[in-house]
């Protein structure tokens, strides 16, 4: 990336309802915070199911933890993801949707959030219809995840 193109993250998950916008939610936050007007994020799901608000669990545990997640779902397109540099997925089927979507060449897009942000090769727990506990378990290790993957852009990412 030069110092003049905006780089694009977008991160998907099956129903764009708690995960991915929470994740685009907390990265715009801190991406704001750092002056990294270079990134964009946005959020999409893997499963067609119209456009619907976000969890409302998830919706609240943003709000405590000093963050606005608002918006309604939205379903992956081919157009969508193209216009992506870095996806990040929570889950292996995630991928395995997306590359159903894209054309081989663009698979090294494709990163899982656990193995990007900690290195280590698992999926992120999906809290939809759990219980708050597990939301919050979640919310705080995307959260923490955001940070790590902010820093890292930080190091690699040209800046103006």
């Amino acid at each position: 990336m030069n110092k003049f193109n905006t780089y694009k993250v977008c991160f998907v998950c099956t129903g764009n309802a708690c995960r991915s916008p929470f994740a685009e939610c907390v990265t715009k936050a801190l991406l704001d915070k750092e002056g990294m007007k270079e990134i964009e994020t946005f959020s999409l799901g893997t499963l067609d199911w119209g456009k619907n608000p976000r969890d409302t669990v998830m919706v609240e545990m943003a709000r405590r933890m000093g963050y606005s997640l608002l918006g309604t779902t939205t379903h992956m397109t081919h157009e969508s993801l193209m216009d992506a540099d870095c996806i990040i997925v929570f889950e292996g089927h995630h991928r395995n949707a997306i590359t159903k979507e894209l054309d081989y060449n663009h698979w090294d897009r494709v990163g899982l959030f656990n193995k990007m942000a900690f290195n280590i090769d698992e999926p992120v727990e999906d809290p939809h219809w759990q219980s708050a506990a597990v939301y919050e378990r979640v919310a705080h290790h995307i959260e923490e995840g955001c940070k790590r993957l902010v820093e890292q852009w930080k190091r690699t990412l040209v800046r103006d």
